[in-house]
């Protein structure tokens, strides 16, 4: 598959090392505010989403930087922090995109419904600052601009296989992007939007781009996926990993949220 080469220098698994025992974690900070969800950007800072749909960003050293909220879009799915200057926030009750600067200051909002998509289940930045979003009505990846205009978009993918993509998160990155569903695994697609193949990894309920990385997770288990030789390495948690909610490695670094909302960062010991 030629987008399978262009992945090939994205997963030095080496990175992470073999192994280690549990006691290889100390936790650094645990942050104050409850989470339903958080996610990190390639600044290292960190994005909370708190029951109340109020996004609160900290610092690397878990100071409080900035917050946002707004209650009159229903439930706030998913945030795409592939550009910290740059934030994409996915209202799917609304199907409305809304955009925020490094600041959290919203600088823009997108009604889907311009677009003609009107069953939206994931949203992703283009590496050129488009949209691309996955209409589980039509079963297509359309790329929008930030007006709403549609650039791209793949085939009805219901005519390609059997069962079409049930997409929850979507990730791009260079020139591919990646649609997660938990049943099946990972769809692979083009810069074009065409479809290129399944990684299948079924079970896993979230998934992230964080280092050049491929991460899975699903309760009790933090793996790490190398698309270029297919093999899955699962990745060490302190005792508390077997308990999260989610869980994220950066570098050194360990997140893991528990189960009632608290984010604590661990570091691993050299």
């Amino acid at each position: 598959m030629p987008g399978l080469f262009i992945l090939a220098w994205l997963f030095p698994v080496f990175l992470f090392g073999q192994a280690a025992p549990e006691d290889s974690f100390r936790l650094l900070f645990t942050l104050p505010v409850e989470a339903k969800f958080f996610t990190l950007d390639k600044l290292r800072q960190v994005y909370l989403v708190t029951p109340a749909n109020e996004v609160v960003k900290y610092s690397p050293e878990g100071k409080e930087l900035f917050r946002y909220n707004n209650n009159t879009r229903g439930s706030l799915g998913y945030l795409d922090p592939t550009d910290p200057f740059n934030l994409l926030l996915f209202y799917p009750d609304l199907q409305a995109i809304a955009t925020l600067d490094r600041t959290l200051n919203e600088t823009g909002l997108l009604l889907l419904f311009s677009s003609d998509i009107v069953n939206a289940t994931a949203i992703a930045l283009a590496n050129d600052n488009n949209i691309w979003v996955y209409d589980q009505a039509t079963f297509r990846l359309v790329k929008i601009a930030p007006d709403g205009a549609v650039l791209a978009s793949s085939d009805n993918l219901s005519a390609q296989m059997a069962r079409p993509p049930r997409g929850q998160q979507a990730v791009a990155r260079e020139n591919m992007v990646y649609l997660h569903d938990p049943g099946e695994g990972i769809y692979l697609f083009d810069g074009f939007g065409q479809y290129h193949q399944l990684l299948s990894l079924p079970g896993y309920t979230h998934f992230q781009l964080i280092d050049g990385h491929l991460q899975l997770f699903k309760k009790g288990e933090l793996s790490v996926y190398d698309v270029a030789a297919l093999r899955k390495t699962t990745l060490p948690m302190p005792e508390a990993g077997a308990r999260a909610a989610l869980a994220r490695r950066q570098g050194q670094r360990l997140y893991l949220l528990s189960p009632d909302g608290r984010l604590s960062v661990y570091e691993r010991n050299e």
